[in-house]
């Protein structure tokens, strides 16, 4: 049944309804401010930006052209907390309302890129991020663990990227959601469970996404536990540019999903194709080794002295019999020689000045010796009667000495300080009083100047 639409009706086209909209919302929000949090930045070419301005609940497109781009002294980035100027306006193909950007003030870093710096400042300060405490990734696992969501493209590229490079691997795969407020647990919860299964080597897996998307693997929890974590950890999260928490901690990060995949397992064929030339390289150089073994043999044989080996033994007898000839002669000479210079030295020698000089040097020793003597007693004679007189002065201040004559010690129990004036203590305070044989504790009651 058809519904007669009634006469005189304005029948509006898409275009028309949108440019009345816009022309409406245009007119009342022509200059406005609104705060919030930058997400999802793009820049293409250069010329104009588009991004998402955020709060915790909503979320409002900004676009702002290349006129005023160029106005802008800082980089506009992804976290960034600002106050934006502008009005807004309608994107007609889409019928979204968004906000056309005037100028951008910069407020301070959001909260999720802040926590990122503060989380990454004070791990790498701990040396998490330290290349002596990564493990090395084992390069061919009997098994290897995935974390990562079981719907989505990433599990797929990885096992795509494992048969290509070597086809009878062993994989395991963690389902666990990779976004999310409660991702990070998950992640965690697989960790401990591939820890439990002892597999050789972990990935930890999503695709790309905004930094809030990526905010489960900038989790404190989650970098400790990768950390900790006894099996080598490989992160493929995201794209080239995107850096987590994730990437710094794990033993490796790789730039994307599937470059985890190619760092988790070798090649194969590669690998046989290394192995084989190097087998022939070496059986090259084992072929060339034995060619020139051969050939030192050969002429090593040809020479005389293999096949007449008398002759080495011949020339060095000769040798022998000329050099024990020449020894001969000439330890007749030495013996000689060495006879006539003692006979010289003998006769410059004066036996008698010798001994005079030796009784001399004895009589000079004995004198010393007995002045030596003598002046040590003198010492000590002086520091005897020295240390006589130290000790009468020692008994005279010793405080045992004063007790026994009647003075005792007073101190204030509370402060443990002792008591020279009246001020020192209070009424009702306790006073502890050191006498010779003992210890009295005594309450103030009354306090009399004089």
């Amino acid at each position: 049944m058809d519904f007669p639409i009634p006469i005189g009706t304005k029948i509006y086209n898409v275009s028309e309804l949108n440019f009345e909209i816009k022309s409406e919302i245009e007119n009342t929000y022509s200059n406005i401010w609104i705060e919030g949090e930058i997400s999802n930045f793009a820049y293409p070419n250069k010329k104009h930006m588009y991004f998402s301005l955020v709060d915790e609940h909503s979320m409002i497109k900004v676009a702002m052209f290349e006129n005023n781009c160029r106005n802008l002294i800082f980089n506009v980035e992804d976290g960034l907390h600002v106050y934006v100027n502008g009005y807004v306006s309608i994107y007609d193909k889409r019928s979204e309302y968004q906000i056309i950007a005037y100028n951008i003030i910069p407020v301070k870093k959001g909260s999720l890129m802040l926590a990122f710096e503060q989380l990454k400042e004070k791990l790498q300060v701990l040396g998490f991020f330290n290349e002596e405490n990564k493990k090395p990734i084992p390069q061919l696992p009997l098994k290897i663990g995935v974390i990562t969501s079981k719907s989505g493209a990433v599990i797929r590229d990885i096992v795509k990227i494992l048969n290509k490079r070597y086809e009878n691997y062993h994989l395991i795969l963690r389902n666990t959601t990779v976004q999310g407020s409660d991702a990070s647990k998950g992640i965690c919860a697989a960790i401990d469970d591939f820890e439990e299964y002892c597999v050789d080597v972990i990935i930890i897996a999503r695709g790309g996404g905004s930094f809030e998307d990526l905010a489960p693997f900038n989790d404190e929890e989650l970098a400790r536990k990768i950390f900790n974590c006894s099996i080598p950890i490989i992160s493929g999260v995201g794209h080239q540019t995107d850096f987590t928490i994730c990437d710094f901690v794990a033993d490796k990060r790789a730039a994307t999903p599937t470059h985890a995949a190619e760092l988790a397992i070798v090649n194969k064929k590669e690998e046989t194709l290394k192995i084989n030339k190097s087998i022939e390289k070496l059986f090259t150089l084992i072929t060339q080794k034995l060619s020139s073994y051969k050939k030192e043999l050969k002429v090593l044989r040809d020479k005389k002295v293999f096949k007449q080996p008398k002759t080495i033994l011949n020339s060095l007898w000769q040798e022998y019999d000329d050099i024990n000839a020449d020894l001969k002669n000439n330890y007749g000479s030495i013996i000689k020689l060495n006879e006539n210079k003692f006979r010289i030295v003998e006769t410059k020698v004066n036996l008698r000045s010798i001994s005079a000089r030796i009784i001399s040097f004895r009589i000079n020793l004995q004198n010393k010796s007995v002045f030596l003597k003598n002046n040590i007693q003198s010492i000590l004679n002086i520091r005897k009667n020295m240390f006589g007189i130290l000790l009468e002065k020692m008994n005279l201040t010793n405080p045992v000495n004063i007790l026994s004559r009647g003075f005792s010690i007073v101190k204030n129990k509370k402060t443990g300080k002792i008591i020279k004036s009246i001020n020192d203590i209070n009424i009702d305070e306790i006073m502890s009083v050191l006498l010779r044989d003992g210890l009295i504790d005594s309450k103030v009651i009354i306090k009399k100047g004089r």
